[in-house]
């Protein structure tokens, strides 16, 4: 059994010299200079930098975008003249783990997708002259209260804070130590506790920053109250409730609700008492667990922003509740129980500074100044190691037989390779490319797959392992050749990556969407569960063999359809390729121009931008992803019956994407137009009859599953430019869109 670890430091308030001090909130950014007393000087506020405030910023950039803050408050605060390691305290907005100081998540600064992050590490490597202390902000609010004179007689107390997230943090108040998992390093993180949440007769599930649903957070937080607000307008009768802009600023739904609080209204005053009822509950449960607590500070922007009325409110819910044996005897007990406790600007710095003196105060003589806080438990060890991942993509003119050979060479992964082909691929191309392997020395094997987006299915995926199986396919003697369209590169990928955990595997795309697309990426997949690419993984290829050779056998209507996929990348990362494909616009769907040099360097550009989106982000950890232009509808539009083909699924993605975009002024007329009518020249559909706006809904529904429960939904500013990513599509929107493109469907 898990035994709790502590935070744990001697009771001493006294600063040690002076040093910068930063506090990280959901809401705002600030920082300081704290004197040897205690004093505060040129104290700064700004903005905090988080996903809503900067939705075209990723995660990755939002944490680069805090290390860069927090470097230029330092270069800022510093003495230049002062003796020894600058020293930086920072109170961080996040569940930080006290052991290692490691963020675990920050929800409300990089959203839903919010990872694991190493800020001492990042900020090492910019700054190693400094000596960076990072401690959780409700620990440093604990701290902050817990040296207060009124508190010093209680055993414990513990401070409740309610403002853009929720958190608790009891804190032994002689030895100011905060109980901490022992591995985790967290206490207290209720704001991620799901509950059933109901106002009136109406039940609400809600989804939370981190992604999680029907947290706490997710009703009774700044950021969660706009939310049931938005929710409950309808119901309610309460038309401004539904205002985007309550989401955005904290004070306007606080004004929005005080005043219908003010004016008596049964819908502000339902709302209150819903949104309070959870934190009465936590508080009642917090101490029927911990009986030694002496007194609960609630703090917070909620409840300064909403002031007596959230106060009375709770207070009322709490006598409501009473606390068991305890309420009968003493009906205000509850009441003498809890303070409300206003938390200025200047609570989390200095509670940052008192965390990193007093630890300095503990430290042993000669022991590293790097420790802090979060380093003084060592309970647990992390496994890590770095993944490189590295192949080649190459184009040929010549052969792809004699290219191939020369890979396998190179691979050095034995003489027996095992070619899985298209049957209509085998048939055409299968016997030269053994004889041009076995001129090379080799001794190739030569198996047909099932072709084609049914195929991709557990039958399919079974055929092969046999295959494998039965040809004893080791991991260093046979590698795979997988030759074929998307579907079958998938398959065969998939096997590859399964079998023996792992055997290596080259790619040789013979169709278009193969070429450009398909064939350069890490991901491998079979359908399953009527999902399209339900089951899949991320494995990378040994080598890639890009070959046009291959297209002049390619039905017209799947050339027709791979050069959505150019497109696509065209639009979001190459400007002078899509001006290109513009200026060749009657050659594009004649397989023989890719035999050409402006055809090949078409073909070359296209892949080569894929690449270079792909780069970087090849595991997807960054789900704002460009090339998802034109593939958030695709799978109910490759479904519908006659189904469409890939390309032609995107083409219709594409369309609506950029309907969406020009009604939200995202995307200018004249550039929607433009895409559009280079679409349809080329002889694809943008709007499909057989498909409804339910139907596209529900897919879109399902794009957010796959994509953290988010829509993400690509818009485009510029050929060429990063979309934007837009995650609040409702059905008629996407109705109105879906019938200007029904009109554009039928003329000629």
């Amino acid at each position: 059994m898990d035994t709790p670890a502590e935070l744990s430091v001697p009771h001493r308030a006294a600063t040690h010299g002076s040093h910068v001090v930063i506090d990280i909130g959901g809401t705002w950014f600030r920082s300081a200079r704290r004197g040897p007393s205690g004093e505060l000087t040129n104290l700064s506020r700004q903005y905090a930098i988080n996903y809503l405030n900067h939705p075209h910023l990723t995660p990755t950039r939002l944490r680069q975008r805090l290390v860069d803050y927090i470097i230029q408050q330092t270069r800022r605060l510093e003495r230049p003249d002062s003796d020894g390691s600058p020293r930086v305290s920072i109170s961080m907005g996040a569940a930080v783990n006290g052991h290692n100081g490691i963020i675990l998540n920050a929800g409300p600064l990089w959203g839903p997708e919010s990872e694991p992050f190493d800020l001492r590490g990042a900020l090492n490597r910019v700054r190693s002259d400094v000596e960076w202390s990072i401690v959780n902000d409700v620990t440093a609010l604990a701290m902050h209260f817990a040296c207060k004179p009124q508190y010093r007689g209680l055993k414990k107390i513990s401070v409740l804070t309610l403002s853009t997230g929720i958190a608790l943090r009891t804190i032994e108040v002689a030895e100011l130590r905060v109980p901490i998992h022992p591995r985790r390093g967290i206490q207290g993180e209720i704001g991620h506790i799901a509950i059933d949440f109901s106002a009136g007769r109406t039940a609400l599930e809600l989804r939370c920053d981190c992604g999680g649903h029907s947290h706490l957070n997710a009703y009774c937080s700044g950021r969660g109250i706009p939310q049931v607000m938005a929710s409950l307008a309808a119901a309610l009768g309460e038309k401004e409730w539904r205002s985007p802009e309550l989401l955005q600023d904290p004070s306007l739904w606080a004004k929005s609700l005080k005043q219908g609080l003010a004016d008596h209204t049964s819908s502000a005053e339902l709302l209150l008492d819903s949104v309070v009822r959870p934190i009465a509950q936590s508080i009642v449960s917090l101490l029927s667990i911990d009986p030694e607590i002496g007194r609960i500070i609630v703090t917070g922007g909620v409840v300064r922003s909403l002031g007596r009325p959230y106060e009375i409110a709770l207070l009322r819910n709490l006598d409501r509740l009473g606390l068991y044996m305890l309420s009968e005897d003493d009906p205000d007990h509850l009441a003498g129980m809890i303070d409300f406790a206003d938390s200025d600007d200047e609570a989390g710095l200095h509670g940052a500074a008192i965390a990193a003196d007093l630890v300095e105060t503990s430290r042993p003589h000669g022991e590293s100044s790097v420790l802090s806080l979060s380093l003084r438990s060592h309970h647990a060890r992390r496994m890590a190691e770095r993944v490189e991942v590295s192949y080649d993509v190459k184009i040929t003119t010549s052969s792809a037989g004699k290219e191939l050979a020369d890979t396998l060479v190179a691979m050095e992964s034995g003489a027996q390779p095992l070619l899985l082909a298209d049957a209509n691929v085998s048939r055409i191309y299968g016997q030269s490319l053994v004889q041009e392997l076995e001129a090379a020395g080799f001794r190739p094997l030569l198996k047909n797959v099932t072709a084609g987006e049914l195929s991709k299915n557990w039958e399919t995926l079974e055929n092969i392992l046999r295959v494998f199986e039965s040809t004893g396919v080791s991991r260093n003697q046979h590698p795979i050749v997988a030759l074929g369209g998307g579907a079958v590169l998938d398959s065969v990928g998939l096997a590859a990556g399964l079998y023996r955990r792992g055997v290596p595997y080259v790619r040789v795309p013979t169709s278009l969407v193969g070429l450009i697309d398909a064939s350069v990426g890490a991901k491998v997949a079979i359908n399953l569960f009527g999902h399209k690419n339900r089951v899949g993984l991320f494995y990378t290829p040994n080598s890639v063999i890009l070959d046009a050779a291959f297209l002049r056998t390619l039905p017209p209507r799947f050339m027709i359809s791979g050069l959505a996929e150019m497109i696509k990348i065209a639009v979001v990362a190459e400007t002078e390729l899509f001006g290109l494909m513009e200026l060749h616009s009657a050659c594009l769907t004649d397989p023989s121009f890719y035999r050409t040099e402006p055809g090949l360097g078409l073909l070359a550009r296209a892949a080569d931008a894929m690449m270079s989106s792909l780069e970087g982000n090849l595991w997807e950890s960054n789900l704002e992803r460009s090339v998802d232009f034109g593939h958030s509808l695709t799978q109910v539009l490759e479904t519908v019956s006659p189904p469409m083909t890939h390309g032609e699924a995107v083409a219709v993605d594409m369309a609506l994407s950029l309907e969406i975009g020009r009604a939200r002024r995202i995307t200018a007329s004249h550039l929607a137009d433009r895409i559009i009518r280079m679409i349809r020249a080329i002889g694809l559909p943008v709007h499909s009859p057989n498909v409804s706006v339910d139907q596209l809904m529900g897919a879109l529904m399902e794009a957010a599953s796959h994509r953290g429960g988010w829509q993400r939904l690509p818009l485009i500013r510029g050929i060429g430019e990063p979309p934007v990513f837009v995650s609040d599509i409702k059905r008629g929107e996407l109705t109105e869109a879906w019938a200007r493109l029904e009109l554009e469907g039928r003329r000629l």
